[in-house]
């Protein structure tokens, strides 16, 4: 059975096409069609999803959310009673409760096949990483998806012909992406060609919620003297309950100042049983704070800088572009779509949130997923973002960048690119390759921001003089859209690698 899964930051979504040729979606617990992406590892039990909330409520020290914003960090980690999680295996933990919803679902099924999406901005660790976790799942990829694309997916049919060219913005809850779409085909659109992308992947709906926190977590601290705030004075379960009771409360806040376009009252009662002040307090132990959109607003002011310098974006803004698609669970944000609307007033404009179902206008991404995994004949060119390159020396012992792949190069099944190496040294027995993924000036090394992907060692070649030895090393990306690694030895064509990166 072919699927998509959304393997959101805030949710995950699973849906596939029914034999009518309509997308339906998962349903877990409550009946709801979202899976909150988080766990809760809870005195030796892992719960995931609506559980794992109501079990923060309790035991906050043992919640992880927003996990997949560090799914290329590699020294991030959570210990919880002796165990350490990365973001890899929240990743599994949730992927592993879809694969448990489906088999529950449809017993008779044996396999599971899905088309995985990410964001953007993601790289080459980061789908590596993501697709060990459907892997470990027990789920079959398909392909990674990037989710601009699935967007333009979910509402090519009624929307787009080709020819057209389509602005994706997708602001969910930990990241934003915004990628250019040029529509290809004859008889229909079934090309999907990235001609620019860009995004932030520690910037969304939850930074937003923070921002909300943070003026509640003041006005707590002026009225009883204490700051939550400072995780080193944040002692006793109480407090970080209080804590995370507040976080939660933000997001509410937050859709409601959306809604409304005016002032909200916040009640929060339930914070004064940590106060030490309440036999003083004036206001008989009632916490009420109202906020205004525009106090809203100017607390935000640097995170909507952010935002609309990325929209605003220079690659994109050399195209005519014909339809802007808006989605995302900030796409219901009236500030942000008033300024997608005066900066493109010669675009059409599609708001996923003028969607009427409130959890609809959510199942974008997992529908354009659920079409690609039933649909062999559509095709996605991908622009890669960073640039893909290998640390190597010189005769003098000078350290250089040499790019593999130049970032904005045009990716797909059929990409295919050799370069090939010789030994510095003289008579060795091995060749290291250390792989990595960088963005700057690689001839500047003061500047440059990389990260090691990978390595191999191409060992026992033939010991030869310097510059004598050559070994070719072919990048390629396969049908799922993972970059694959080979390597040849040129004086011995019957000597090649495979390589294999560990996660």
């Amino acid at each position: 059975m072919n699927i998509g899964i959304d393997l959101g930051t805030t949710n995950t979504i699973v849906g596939w096409m029914n034999i009518f040729g309509n997308i339906e979606f998962l349903k877990f617990e409550g009946d709801s069609i979202i899976l909150p992406s988080c766990i809760c590892y809870d005195r030796g039990k892992m719960l995931v999803g609506s559980p794992a909330l109501e079990a923060a409520k309790s035991n906050p020290a043992g919640f992880i959310s927003t996990s997949k914003i560090f799914m290329d960090d590699k020294i991030k980690s959570w210990d919880i009673d002796g165990k350490r999680f990365k973001a890899e295996d929240v990743a599994f933990e949730i992927l592993k409760k879809v694969k448990n919803t489906l088999s529950e679902k449809f017993p008779d099924v044996k396999k599971f096949k899905a088309v995985v999406t990410v964001p953007a901005k993601f790289g080459e660790d980061q789908i590596k990483r993501t697709a060990a976790a459907v892997k470990r799942a027990g789920i079959s990829l398909i392909e990674i998806l990037k989710e601009p694309v699935a967007a333009v997916l979910a509402y090519n049919d009624d929307n787009f012909k080709a020819g057209e060219k389509v602005y994706v913005i997708d602001i969910g809850g930990g990241t934003m992406d915004v990628a250019l779409i040029e529509l290809e085909g004859n008889n229909g659109v079934t090309g999907f060609n990235v001609l620019a992308a860009d995004g932030i992947r520690h910037l969304g709906g939850n930074d937003f919620d923070g921002r909300i926190s943070k003026i509640i977590f003041e006005q707590f601290r002026s009225c009883s003297g204490q700051n939550l705030t400072d995780s080193s004075t944040v002692w006793g379960a109480s407090r970080k309950q209080i804590k995370h009771k507040i976080e939660k409360i933000s997001e509410y806040v937050k859709k409601e100042l959306y809604q409304k376009n005016s002032d909200v009252t916040i009640n929060a009662d339930e914070v004064c049983s940590i106060c030490e002040k309440k036999n003083v307090c004036q206001s008989d132990c009632k916490f009420q704070l109202d906020l205004s959109f525009n106090e809203y607003l100017s607390a935000c002011d640097d995170l909507y800088k952010w935002v609309k310098e990325l929209i605003s974006n220079d690659s994109i803004n050399e195209y005519n572009i014909d339809h802007i698609l808006f989605v995302g669970g900030m796409s219901n944000d009236p500030y942000i779509r008033q300024y997608i609307e005066d900066t493109y007033s010669d675009s059409d404009v599609i708001c996923a949130a003028d969607m009427t179902d409130n959890e609809k206008y959510l199942t974008a991404i997992a529908r354009g997923a659920a079409i690609k995994a039933c649909d062999e004949n559509i095709h996605v060119v991908n622009k890669l973002l960073n640039s893909l390159g290998i640390i190597c020396r010189n005769e003098k012992g000078k350290m250089y960048m040499d790019t593999i792949i130049a970032a904005g190069a045009d990716i797909d099944e059929n990409f295919e690119t050799h370069h090939t190496y010789t030994n510095n040294g003289r008579f060795e027995t091995e060749m290291r390759f250390e792989i990595y993924e960088y963005s700057g000036d690689p001839n500047d090394f003061s500047n440059i921001s990389y990260r090691k992907i990978g390595e191999f060692i191409f060992n026992d070649i033939i010991p030869m003089d310097r510059g004598e030895q050559r070994i070719e090393t072919i990048f390629r990306f396969d049908k799922k859209g993972i970059m694959t690694v080979s390597a040849e030895d040129l004086n011995d064509h019957n000597r090649s690698v495979e390589v294999s990166f560990e996660v």
